[in-house]
């Protein structure tokens, strides 16, 4: 009994240039194993309700937060608030006070360094006179401008500290 091809020949495969009746041999392919990787199932999450307990004495309640009732019933927390408002109001009359203070000293020590500018005249008028009598009014109104805005800003934040928008009012 003749042995049998191990693989028959292909009627259509390609064949030999020229020849018209012999068939090319085929080479193998290897099989490489192509790895199976498992598809996530999309679990529904269920949102987790964390519990916050609190200990009574750990509680931040509305009433221990000082407010207007604390500055009406003059307790430790409205005093402390009233305090701290005084010593920013006092922080900015200072600081404002020292800028008037250094406007106003600035030229009599300019004079009294180069006294030649004591003798200096315009239309006339000697330059002293100018610029202590006209020339300081725009430098004075500009810090009370300037301190008068703060001054807001700061009666602003203090309010909205003691009596927020959304804060329940005071009994």
């Amino acid at each position: 009994m003749p042995a049998a091809d191990p693989q028959p020949a292909d009627p259509s495969g390609p064949v030999a240039a020229g020849s018209g009746s012999v068939p090319v041999p085929q080479v193998p392919v290897p099989q490489v194993p192509v790895p199976q990787v498992p598809v996530p199932v999309p679990v529904p999450q269920v949102p987790v309700r964390q519990v916050v307990v609190w200990r009574p004495d750990q509680a931040v309640l509305p009433h221990d937060i000082p407010g207007l009732g604390d500055l009406r019933d003059d307790t430790s927390q409205g005093r402390l608030l009233g305090r701290s408002y005084l010593r920013a109001q006092l922080g900015l009359s200072l600081m404002c006070l020292a800028l008037a203070l250094a406007a106003t000293t600035s030229y009599p020590v300019i004079a009294a360094l180069a006294p030649a500018i004591t003798t200096v005249t315009v239309a006339g008028l000697p330059l002293t006179l100018i610029v202590l009598g006209f020339a300081f009014y725009p430098v004075l109104l500009a810090i009370g401008w300037f301190y008068n805005r703060q001054a807001r800003q700061l009666e602003a934040r203090f309010t909205d500290l003691v009596n927020p928008p959304r804060r329940p009012p005071d009994v």
